[in-house]
């Protein structure tokens, strides 16, 4: 991918625009409540998840092959749970929505994170397949896609807004606006991105091995894009959601 063709699409976001609190410019935060955060975010989620396996197999749901994608109860489960902890240690850092990255966008930056959204879905498939092609089919990624993936349109339709109003805006407060922005405020501006990037990568290790290094590069993805980008937390969202929302899209059309 060209660096400065990436750079040019992500460079400034509208300076002018206000932004929803005005509190200090500078975090207030730094690597260790980053790290804080990030774990127990790690153990708050692996905590709902049992909670909620064991509440859907009480009610006699084949977990192995449901007959609807567990996606529709676990996303706004576990995103309430990333959202619940991260306003938490936020609030503890007196960290307002200014600092934490989100910003208005223009309607012309949502269509450029969309088409970066594409950018990057390329990319991560990439290293998806030469995965495969190295270590083989993964039955569990064929377990995992039976969990999450739609069925039908409306579950498409449902699915796709809670990409974009659930797992984009709250997992880039998370990832990018609390952790990457602490880490890069104690270890700098490369090495905070890089480990920020490869806690992301390990978070989705939750869901199957396979994830780590696909959602990695996501991260890094990411994380360029918000630090050329102003930090702007808003932006980086869409960007997500939308990359989420095309997956789904495709793997629904590539089982139909």
């Amino acid at each position: 991918m060209d660096d400065h063709v990436l750079c040019e699409t992500v460079q400034t976001v509208d300076s002018s625009a206000p932004t929803l609190v005005t509190e200090g410019k500078s975090p207030v935060w730094r690597g260790r409540s980053a790290l804080a955060c990030y774990f127990a975010v790690v153990v708050g989620v692996l905590l709902v998840s049992l909670v909620t396996v064991a509440a859907l197999s009480s009610t006699g749901i084949n977990l192995i092959d449901p007959p609807y994608p567990l996606s529709l109860v676990s996303i706004p489960v576990n995103e309430i749970t990333i959202l619940f902890l991260t306003l938490v240690f936020a609030r503890r850092s007196r960290a307002g929505f200014s600092q934490l990255g989100f910003k208005r966008v223009s309607a012309s930056m949502f269509v450029k994170m969309i088409l970066l959204a594409v950018m990057m879905l390329i990319l991560t498939s990439t290293v998806a397949l030469a995965q495969s092609m190295i270590f083989g089919t993964d039955p569990a990624e064929q377990v995992f896609s039976r969990l999450v993936v739609p069925r039908t349109g409306i579950q498409l339709i449902a699915l796709v807004a809670f990409s974009m109003l659930l797992v984009g805006p709250i997992e880039e407060l998370f990832a990018r606006g609390y952790i990457q922005q602490g880490l890069e405020g104690s270890l700098g501006k490369m090495k905070g991105w890089l480990l920020a990037s490869f806690m992301f990568g390990m978070l989705h290790a939750l869901n199957i091995l396979r994830a780590i290094a696909p959602t990695f590069v996501a991260g890094l993805f990411l994380g360029y894009v918000w630090q050329r980008s102003d930090r702007n937390t808003t932006a980086v969202a869409i960007v997500h959601g939308a990359y989420d929302s095309i997956a789904l899209a495709l793997a629904l059309l590539a089982g139909s």
